[in-house]
Order: C-alpha cells, then sequence, then structure tokens
C-alpha cells in the first residue's frame, strides 16, 4: 500500500525520492537500483507523455519504489489517464484554493466519492488483477500531492491542507520563490517564511510535507527542518554532476 508506505516512512523521518524527466526506461532500471522510496515522473516540465510514461513504469514492476507523476495540469482527463497506467499517485501542480484542491481529490477518486471513470488498463494489469479489489483498495492506497508553487496558494495553504482526500503538500521553491518576488533567493525572509507555513499546514493536518531540494546539505537541511517527503534532484543533475566529476581528472593533471 503506497500511502502506508510513504506516511511511515515519513514518520519514521522522511522519505526520498529523484524527479525522472529523461524519457527512457534505462535511466529508471538504473536508478531503480539504488535506495529511494518514490519516483516522480515529471510530466509537467519534462518531454513524458502518456505513451512514454507507460514503457518507463515498466522496470519497476516488482520493485519497492513508489511510482508517481507530476501530471501537466489540474485536468481530471489527464489524471484519469495516468492513473490508468498504474501510478500510485499523482502530484498536482498549480493549486491555490480549497476549491482547486477539491477538484484534484475528486479527479483521483472513484464515484461515489469521485469522478475518475474506470479503465481496466495496465493498472489492473489489463484485467489479469482484480478489477473489483483495486476499485475497492484505490481510495485507501492512492497518493494525492498538491503542489504549493504560488503566493495565492501560501496565503490560502491551510484551507487546501484541511481538505479530505489530499495526501500532501509539496513545494516548488522555483516557482513560490519567483511568485515571491525572489526568485531562488532561498534565504529571502519571504521564501522562509512562506516555506515554514506550509510546513506547518501540513504538519498540523498529519499530511506529508514536501520539498525539491538540489544538493544533501540542502535535503539534510529540510529534514531537520521538518519536511518528509524529499525530493534529491533529478536525474539531469545527476548526468551534469557525475560528468563533472570525472572531468577533475583535468584539474588533477594540471598539478602534476
Amino acid at each position: 500500500m503506497a500511502r502506508a508506505k510513504l506516511l511511515m516512512k515519513a514518520g519514521m523521518g522522511a522519505t526520498f525520492g529523484v524527479w525522472i524527466t529523461i524519457p527512457h526506461p534505462e535511466v529508471v532500471e538504473i536508478l531503480s537500483n539504488l535506495p529511494f522510496d518514490w519516483f516522480m515522473f515529471d510530466m509537467e516540465h519534462a518531454p513524458i507523455t502518456v505513451e512514454k510514461l507507460e514503457t518507463m513504469l515498466m522496470p519497476l514492476r516488482g520493485s519497492d519504489i513508489v511510482p508517481l507523476a507530476r501530471v501537466p495540469w489540474n485536468d481530471p482527463v489527464e489524471i484519469k489517464r495516468v492513473l490508468d497506467l498504474g501510478v500510485a499517485g499523482v502530484l498536482v501542480p498549480w493549486v491555490n484554493t480549497r476549491e482547486e484542491a477539491e477538484r484534484a481529490v475528486k479527479a483521483v477518486r472513484y464515484p461515489p466519492w469521485g469522478i475518475r471513470g474506470v479503465g481496466p488498463r495496465r493498472s489492473v494489469m489489463y484485467g489479469f488483477a482484480d478489477v473489483v479489489k483495486y476499485y475497492k483498495e484505490w481510495d485507501e492506497n492512492y497518493v494525492l500531492l498538491v503542489q504549493v508553487e504560488t503566493a495565492e496558494a501560501v496565503e490560502n495553504v491551510e484551507e487546501i491542507a484541511s481538505v479530505e482526500g489530499v495526501t500532501g503538500l509539496f513545494v516548488g521553491p522555483n516557482d513560490l520563490s519567483a511568485s515571491l518576488g525572489a526568485f531562488r533567493d532561498f534565504k529571502n525572509p519571504k521564501f522562509t517564511a512562506a516555506l515554514e507555513r506550509v510546513l506547518a499546514a501540513a504538519k498540523s493536518r498529519g499530511k506529508l510535507a514536501g520539498v525539491m531540494t538540489y544538493s544533501p546539505e540542502e535535503a539534510a537541511r529540510m529534514v531537520e527542518m521538518g519536511f518528509n517527503f524529499v525530493a534529491l534532484s533529478h536525474d539531469v543533475k545527476y548526468l551534469v554532476e557525475g560528468a563533472k566529476a570525472f572531468l577533475r581528472v583535468k584539474e588533477l593533471l594540471g598539478r602534476r
């Protein structure tokens, strides 16, 4: 049960995951050999389509890593197509009000609680799995994170966090800092105050508190602050930083 697993690990400290943005299953397969708790497939800013996502999920079959996807928008059509591929849940961007959070919940849940249509695709292994069981247990298993990335969302964050069916809040530092007029100035008092307010809202409601980080040191600071759903950057940064590390050979040779 994905939700129970993430909440349990978060209660013990934190869960750690990575943003998957390179649309190739080998990236997923390679990184799945490392002890991540979850993968977030980015369909908002990365060139990952529904068709590509289906193939990218296949290396995770039987894995303990929880597959999640950031959908392009708070659109019930987009959300149901992604869920039908078998992800454990979604991150919905640009949720600024209670009403928008409620809309996301309805898109994720089946009737009578929501409007998700029943589509027996990969989520039930094309009918080889028990469709009725999946339908009945989905409501207890799904993960729904909503992204706090605007000044408006921060002002409404307590109401957003109170929405039944929302599993957690996730801060997008770049967009949030830009909305606050302090782009990438993560030490700016306006940004740090917003971060603390989001964290307090999530904690007061027993929800996951998520944030993107770009270094191990930053990730450690966020965990110490209280965040428990921590993104350890993304696959592209791993590729770039790994290449940079090996190119240090030029520096080593230059010293000899």
